[in-house]
């Protein structure tokens, strides 16, 4: 299952680097729809369906709302809010993020608040912050013994690199993080992604993009829990 998962990732990602180059544009509003395939030890493999829209408020401002919905029957809703501020290099972005996630299937509710710092260069993005995370149980009782479960302090990270300029028309990334727009785990169980895109005109462009979840990683002992494959194209107006 690993092994075909990641030549399948590779075979394309090369595809993409090979496309012929268009002319790079500037970003705008953006609406994206992706699908996936997923397979973990838990749920086995289901299908992920993705709706993402990225609204530039203002030069220094920015947010991103993210919604996904699963056939393992998990779904989430998150909203990220980025003031920024540009460097002589780079810039600097601080990101406040809310996230909900209903997982009927396991019979809990997630609400997820993080406060982080980024720096965001042409070739490089690395972010830390922290996080606070209350668990409802399902069905929800209120003053019962298991009301809520919070966890008050973990820390979420990343750090990502690009092979050319963020503005190139085709790319490819490499990424080591706890954190993306559908799911934040705790801060021992980083996650690896590899992703791409091609620019296919000024308004279109393609994505592709695989994750790799092990369990185990700071116990010398490291195994296959999970991995997702997504494509999807976003429109920009």
């Amino acid at each position: 299952m690993r092994r075909r998962f990641v030549v399948a990732l590779v075979l394309m990602l090369g595809a993409i680097a090979s496309l012929a180059q268009v002319q790079p544009t500037d970003t705008k509003y953006m609406i994206s729809l992706h699908t996936g395939y997923a397979h973990n030890l838990t749920y086995g493999s289901y299908a992920t369906f993705d709706l993402d829209a990225y609204v530039p408020i203002h030069q220094h401002f920015d947010m991103q709302a993210n919604l996904r919905t699963s056939t393992a029957n998990s779904h989430s809703l998150g909203v990220q809010l980025r003031p920024k501020f540009a460097l002589p290099v780079g810039e600097l972005y601080i990101e406040d993020r809310l996230m909900m996630r209903f997982v009927a299937c396991d019979e809990f509710n997630e609400f997820l608040h993080a406060i982080s710092l980024g720096y965001m260069m042409e070739y490089v993005n690395v972010q830390v912050g922290v996080y606070t995370r209350v668990i409802q149980p399902l069905p929800y009782i209120p003053r019962s013994e298991d009301e809520l479960i919070c966890e008050p302090f973990d820390v979420l990270y990343r750090v990502e690199a690009f092979v050319r300029p963020r503005t190139s028309p085709w790319n490819i990334s490499l990424a080591l993080s706890n954190v993306d727009n559908y799911q934040v785990e705790r801060m021992w169980q980083p996650m690896f992604y590899l992703g791409g895109w091609y620019d296919i005109n000024e308004h279109w462009r393609v994505r592709m993009s695989g994750k790799l979840k092990l369990a185990g990683m700071f116990h010398l002992n490291a195994h296959y829990y999970a991995s997702e494959l997504r494509v999807g194209a976003e429109y920009r107006f």
